[in-house]
This record gives structure tokens, C-alpha cells and sequence, in this order.
């Protein structure tokens, strides 16, 4: 259930790139304003991430997911309902809020459920799952709005957004983290000593991060790669495809649906890698110095008009070493991450991804509403070969950060804790 709510913040996330561009044809919206109701998902989203693995790690992942599932209800009806960019917008904004807890949620329940050792393959599982949620939201989902309209298909996400909140409701008494919390049948504590330490754990989670020069050269590649990503993948891939190759709107979401294929490629086979302080370290630079070459070479097949079928198949391969990268930074976190405080930090890592989301989204938006094509909401291929060339330089920049990246040994893991005592020690000074 935890997994499959972690589908469901993928496929709305991804469901952009073709419901956004449908919409900002029917209702005549400029680049500007796709980008950034695009955008709003990722405002929630980013702003919920400390807070969600905070209360992720404090309160246990199956009831907060669950909560955010209810709240997803919502939102889509708002999307499917919506006849405005403003409640378009504000369905949006609301599914980012609610869909914040949900891969936290995941990695924390089985960092707490399992064996540390199965923890990179289960995230590779987790991602894989995830990513199919982006791969449907694509092809499929343009599929299911031409056959059934927009509203019909958001009504049926609604539904399934509740069944999926009442699933884990009935099984919120097998979560780990309250069993922990709460051996035996203890009382619960007080509202007061909860807020508390739900602020001591972003505390403990933020300081943890400003103080690690490891963590800070590993979140310039992953938010740099996952912001590429999300522009690519989750906004302009479908358009840019058809402006290139003058492709009708469900040729070009196919093509497009191999980069999210791709990922989950690249999901499975991250999972097989990484295991131990070196190998975890030349697993990143190997998987995101490939992840830079793919878009160098994505960028040039394109610019040069080279056949879609070669197009679609570097796509693949750049979603593969996406797909890759991310699970190994994902479990570099785990490594280095205080002992039950790992919800918080990844959460404040993910913040810092969403933001740098935010960025490219906005900004590739603003900048192609400098090259509008004849049709409205539509923009020339010159213009995504000049913005999309930008995002794929920041990306070969990023790179710059792999020589900062040591090995993840024992010394650099027990990083973390050290700065979590010291959070400690503080507030007990203050009493």
C-alpha cells in the first residue's frame, strides 16, 4: 500500500507533460503559466518534505500516508472538475501537499521492517514501482483522456486514492514505527512533547546537512539531476518531441513514455550496486557522469534531426542512468543518516531537490515563452534546443561536485550522529 501510494505521487507528478499541455491549448495559456501550474505540485511538495519525514519518523508511515491519500481525493477532483487555470492550479497545489509523505513514507517503513542490508534492493523496488506510476502517467494517460475525458479519468483516480487511504487505515496497527513508539499498549504522549520533537527532528535534519560537506556535494548532483529530469520527463519531453519531429500528440507521448521506462531500468539495476563505503561512492560518480552524457547526446541527436527511433532509444538510456543514480543517492542518505532520524533527512534533502524542481521548471517556462509557434501553446524547436542545451549544461556542471564526493565510510557515516548529539546537548542546556 505504501508502494503504491508512492505510484500515485509519481503519476501525478508526471501527468503534467500531457494533461498541461492539453489544457494550455484548450484555454490558450502561455509557457509561463503551464510551467508554473506545473510548478505548484512542487511548491507543496518541496515545502512538505522536512515536515513529512519528520512526522513520517515521530508518528509512523501508514497513517500520515494514508492521511495524504485522503487529501489526494480532493485534488483530483478539483483537477478533473476544473474549468480555470486558478482551480486547475489549486488541485495542483493541493496534490503536492498531499503526496509529500509518500516515499519517506516507503523508506522509512523499511528501514524500520527490515534488514539493513536489503535496504538498497528495496529501494530499487520502491523506485521501480514508483517510476511506473510515471511511465502510465504519460502514453496511457493520454490514451484514457482522448477515449474518456478528463473528468471521467479523474473521477476514477479519486476513487482509487480512497481505496488505497481506507487499505492502510485498516492496517495502521502493523506499523513499525508505533509499535516502537508505543510498546505494550503505553499511553500515548502528550500534543505538547510530539510538536516538540517533531521541531527537534528538522532541526536535527537541517543542521545535519549544513554541517556534512558529503551530503552537500551529493545533493548538488542528485537535485541538479533530479530537476533535469522533471523539465524533461515531467514537462517538455512531449513537446519537445512534436516540434522536432512534427509528431501528432500520442506519437510523441510514446516516445516520451520510453524516458520513464528507462527509469525503472535503471531502478532495478541501481539496486544491484553500492553496497559498501567505495562502492557506494564510485556507483554515484559512475551512474550520474553517464546520466550527463546521455543529455549531451540527447541534445545533439536532436539538434541534428537524427530518426526518432535513435531519439527515443537515448531517452531510454538517459531515464536509465536517472533511474540509477537516484536509488544510489537515495541509499547514500540511509548510509549516512542518524539511526531513526533518516525520514527528517531525507526529507530536508528532498526539499533542496524540489526547489532546484521549481527552478528549472519556472525558469525553462519563462524562457520559452520567448519562442511561441504559430499554434498557441506551442513553441518552436529552436527555442527547446536553446533552453533544453541550458539544462543539459547545468547538468554537466554538476558534475564538478563528484570530486567532493568521499567514500561513504564509517568515519563519514558517523557524521550525522555526532551533529544529532550535539543538537541534543543544546537543548538541554536551554532547560
Amino acid at each position: 500500500m505504501l508502494v503504491a501510494s508512492y505510484f500515485y505521487s509519481f503519476f501525478f507528478r508526471i501527468s503534467a507533460s500531457v494533461v498541461l499541455p492539453r489544457i494550455g491549448a484548450e484555454w490558450g495559456l502561455s509557457a509561463t503559466i503551464i510551467g508554473f501550474i506545473s510548478a505548484l505540485f512542487f511548491y507543496a511538495y518541496a515545502c512538505m518534505q522536512p515536515i513529512s519525514g519528520a512526522l513520517n519518523d515521530r508518528f509512523g508511515p501508514v497513517r500520515i500516508v494514508a492521511s495524504g491519500m485522503l487529501l489526494t481525493v480532493i485534488s483530483a477532483l478539483l483537477m478533473g472538475f476544473a474549468n480555470s487555470a486558478l482551480l486547475f492550479g489549486i488541485g495542483r497545489f493541493l496534490s503536492g501537499l498531499a503526496l509529500a509523505p509518500m516515499l519517506s513514507g516507503a523508506l522509512v517503513f523499511q528501514a524500520a521492517a527490515f534488514n539493513n542490508s536489503q535496504y538498497t534492493r528495496l529501494s530499487s523496488i520502491t523506485y521501480v514501482v514508483g517510476n511506473l506510476g510515471a511511465v502510465i502517467s504519460v502514453a496511457p494517460l493520454e490514451l484514457a483522456i482522448k477515449a474518456w475525458g478528463r473528468q471521467d479519468v479523474f473521477i476514477v483516480l479519486a476513487v482509487i486514492s480512497l481505496l488505497i487511504a481506507i487499505g492502510l487505515l485498516t492496517q495502521k496497527g502493523r506499523d513499525p514505527i508505533r509499535r516502537r513508539s508505543n510498546p505494550g499498549n503505553q499511553h500515548k504522549p502528550p500534543l505538547s512533547a510530539k510538536s516538540e520533537s517533531l521541531r527537534l527532528r528538522l532541526r536535527q535534519a537541517f543542521l545535519t546537512l549544513r554541517r556534512s560537506v558529503q551530503l552537500k556535494a551529493l545533493l548538488v548532483v542528485w537535485a541538479v539531476s533530479t530537476a533535469a529530469l522533471m523539465v524533461l520527463q515531467g514537462l517538455w519531453a512531449v513537446s519537445w518531441y512534436r516540434s522536432a519531429y512534427n509528431l501528432d500528440l500520442s506519437a510523441a507521448s510514446g516516445w516520451a513514455t520510453l524516458i520513464g521506462v528507462g527509469v525503472m531500468i535503471g531502478n532495478f539495476v541501481g539496486g544491484h550496486f553500492g553496497n559498501g563505503p567505495h562502492q557506494r561512492r564510485r556507483a554515484i560518480r559512475i551512474f550520474c557522469t553517464a546520466y550527463a552524457l546521455c543529455w549531451l547526446t540527447l541534445w545533439l541527436a536532436v539538434s541534428v534531426h537524427m530518426p526518432i527511433y535513435i531519439t527515443g532509444l537515448i531517452g531510454l538510456l538517459l531515464g536509465a542512468a536517472a533511474g540509477a543514480s537516484h536509488v544510489q543517492c537515495t541509499c547514500a542518505v540511509n548510509d549516512i543518516a542518524p539511526q531513526g532520524k533518516g525520514g527528517a533527512l531525507f526529507g530536508m534533502m528532498n526539499l533542496f531537490n524540489f526547489i532546484t524542481v521549481i527552478i528549472f521548471q519556472s525558469g525553462t517556462g519563462y524562457l520559452l515563452h520567448w519562442f511561441p509557434a504559430q499554434i498557441s501553446g506551442t513553441y518552436t524547436a529552436i527555442g527547446f534546443l536553446i533552453v533544453l542545451g541550458i539544462v543539459a549544461g547545468a547538468v554537466i556542471l554538476s558534475l564538478a561536485a563528484l570530486f567532493v564526493l568521499q567514500p561513504f565510510s564509517p568515519e563519514i557515516m558517523k557524521e550525522g550522529g555526532g551533529i544529532v548529539t550535539q543538537c541534543k546537548a543544546t537543548r538541554y542546556r536551554k532547560y
